[in-house]
């Protein structure tokens, strides 16, 4: 089998598909999302979000993600309201378009649409998009990644485009660890709203097949996300 690849923990997406025949889970065991001040945000927190995939031929995989259990807290002045429950499922197929096996580039093209399953979602709207991962192997094992994407988001006048575009540098700095950091922004085209983060993170390695995880999504604009998390990766 080729070398497990994931596209966790950052934000920019694997260009490597799963192995055909295989099954590989990529989860977050725990993951808080805060948005806004002290007096007035919002808080979710996801408990086991996972991301199952299996590998279809030799350049594709089927990826199911699953938000398994979500706690959400808004704070409006004086005023605190709690909700729980499952979340969103996301079905995503990702296509190596090259370097699966061989060679320092890779690319894939991965579509994807996302289903309002829960109760977090009030637009209650099918939302999607297409994902275009790269990967580029550089020296004194350092990696790198880019991504482009497009999505389409439902808002209150209806479906907006939103442009992600992403780079982050990886590289193994002692025995079974491996560190990123990363940035990325988001810009929705009619909303013209602007966002922008930096992330870091860090992975250990327990044997070919398993992988631990933890970092930080910062964001850096106004209304921008800032995120915590850890998980695991998990293949067999």
């Amino acid at each position: 089998m080729r070398g497990l690849e994931t596209d966790r923990p950052d934000i920019t997406e694997s260009a490597y598909s799963v192995d055909a025949g295989h099954f590989q889970i990529e989860t977050d065991l725990f993951k808080t999302v805060k948005n806004g001040t002290r007096s007035n945000y919002t808080r979710q927190n996801f408990y086991n979000l996972a991301n199952l995939k299996i590998g279809l031929n030799n350049h594709s995989d089927l990826q199911l993600v699953v938000e398994n259990y979500v706690t959400e807290t808004v704070r409006l002045g004086d005023q605190l309201s709690r909700t729980h429950g499952f979340g969103q499922l996301t079905l995503r197929y990702k296509y190596n378009l090259w370097g699966n096996d061989e060679g320092k580039t890779a690319l894939a093209v991965m579509p994807y649409l996302s289903f309002p399953t829960g109760k977090f979602v009030a637009h209650r709207s099918v939302e999607g998009g297409i994902i275009f991962p790269f990967a580029l192997a550089l020296n004194n094992d350092w990696g790198m990644g880019a991504q482009a994407q497009i999505d389409f988001i439902k808002t209150e006048s209806g479906y907006d485009q939103q442009l992600l575009n992403s780079i982050t540098f990886a590289r193994d700095f002692a025995k079974n660890w491996n560190a990123f950091i990363e940035s990325y922004y988001t810009y929705q085209l009619k909303a013209a709203v602007f966002n922008f983060s930096v992330n870091g993170g860090i992975s250990y390695s327990i044997s070919d097949d398993l992988k631990l995880d933890a970092g930080f999504n910062y964001g850096l604009t106004k209304n921008t996300d800032k995120v915590y998390f850890t998980g695991f990766s998990f293949r067999y």
